[in-house]
C-alpha cells in the first residue's frame, strides 16, 4: 500500500491511500482532512477526474465536518455528571503547555498556555487529552456511584460495577455479571448515563440484543428507549472519542 499527498484548490490537502487489487474508490474525513483510498497503479489524470467527479460530495463532507469540528475557548465551562464542571482557562506561567487539576475551592480546570492558539488541531487535542484524564479521575466516584444508585432503584444486582477505558464503547456486561463503564460517561448528562447503565442491567436478563432485550430496556425507560438511542448518538462530546 502506498500513500502521497496531492493539493486541491478547493478541497485543500487531500491523503490518497493506493491498495493492490481494491476496484473502487473509498472517502473519508479525518482530523479534518480528506482521506481517498484508491486502486494501486491508478494515473494522476484519472486520480483528477475521480476528484472532480465527486467534488460536491467531497465538498458537502468537508462542511459536514466543519459543523461537527470540536472546539474550545477561554471560559468555557463543560458539565459533568454529578454536579462537577470543567472550565477552560489561560495561565502564563507554562509557556506551551496545559495544565489541569482542581483549585483551592475544589473546582476542575484545564488552562492552556496564552501563547496557545485553541483552534490549532494540535492544542484542541491537549485539551481533550486533559479533559479525559480529569474524567478518570471523577469516574470512579461519580460514574460508580449513580450506577449503583440505578441498579438500586430497579432492584438489579450485578456483581460490581467498574471503570473501564473505553472511548466509543460506553458499556460492557460480562458473562460473571460485571459491568464495566466507561469513564467518559462522565461527560454525559445524567438522564443519558442512565440509560447507558439500564442498557447494561438489562443484559444481566438477556445477553443479548433480542427483541426481548429491547422490550425489557423500552420499559426501564418507560418507552423512550428510541429518543435516547437517538439523542445519544447526536449527543455533542466535548472530547476526542
Amino acid at each position: 500500500m502506498g500513500v502521497y499527498y496531492i493539493n486541491d484548490d478547493t478541497l485543500g490537502r487531500i491523503l490518497i491511500h493506493t491498495r493492490i487489487g481494491m476496484k473502487c474508490v473509498r472517502s473519508r474525513i479525518k482530523d479534518g482532512l480528506i482521506e481517498l483510498h484508491v486502486p494501486q497503479g491508478i494515473s494522476p489524470d484519472e486520480l483528477r477526474k475521480i476528484i472532480d467527479a465527486n467534488r460536491d460530495k467531497l465538498n458537502q463532507i468537508l462542511a459536514r465536518n466543519e459543523e461537527k469540528r470540536l472546539t474550545y475557548h477561554a471560559g468555557q465551562v463543560i458539565n459533568c455528571l454529578g454536579g462537577s464542571t470543567i472550565t477552560i482557562g489561560v495561565q502564563d506561567k507554562f509557556p506551551d503547555k496545559a495544565i489541569f487539576g482542581k483549585d483551592d475551592t475544589g473546582n476542575l480546570y484545564v488552562n492552556v498556555a496564552s501563547n496557545m492558539d485553541l483552534s490549532d488541531e494540535n492544542v484542541v487535542s491537549l485539551i481533550s487529552r486533559c479533559l479525559k484524564s480529569l474524567a478518570k479521575r471523577l469516574a470512579p466516584q461519580v460514574v460508580i456511584k449513580y450506577a449503583q444508585e440505578v441498579a438500586t432503584e430497579i432492584g438489579a444486582r450485578p456483581s460490581r460495577f467498574v471503570i473501564g477505558s473505553g472511548l466509543r464503547k460506553l458499556g460492557h456486561c460480562t458473562r460473571a455479571r460485571e459491568i464495566q463503564l466507561s469513564y467518559n460517561i462522565v461527560f454525559l448528562p445524567s438522564h443519558l448515563a442512565r440509560f447507558i447503565i439500564l442498557h447494561e442491567i438489562t443484559h444481566l436478563t438477556h445477553f443479548n440484543h433480542s427483541p426481548e432485550f429491547h422490550a425489557l430496556l423500552n420499559s426501564y425507560c418507560g418507552g423512550n428507549e428510541k429518543a435516547l438511542i437517538n439523542e445519544l448518538k447526536h449527543f455533542p462530546w466535548p472530547v476526542k472519542l
